[in-house]
């Protein structure tokens, strides 16, 4: 498997690291070991891109978990 999938793989399953994620994307990610080309493909949100860099096929679903900030207050 990739460092882009190993590194999102990570992401769904480390809070810390989605946290941080939150705060600086584009950071954390180079952090992580990806690529320019990749971090430039997560931060436009093309789809076909990213299932591309991935390797998941066109016939695949892909889900998208959207979590709410956390509670301020």
């Amino acid at each position: 498997m990739s460092n882009f999938n190993d590194f999102f793989e990570k992401l769904g399953t480390d809070s810390d690291l989605m946290d941080a994620y939150k705060q600086d994307p584009e950071g954390v990610m180079k952090a992580n070991g990806l690529t320019d080309e990749e971090i430039a493909t997560v931060m436009s949100g093309d789809t076909n891109k990213i299932k591309s860099l991935s390797g998941e096929s066109v016939e695949a679903k892909t889900y998208m978990i959207i979590a709410s900030p956390k509670d301020t207050k």
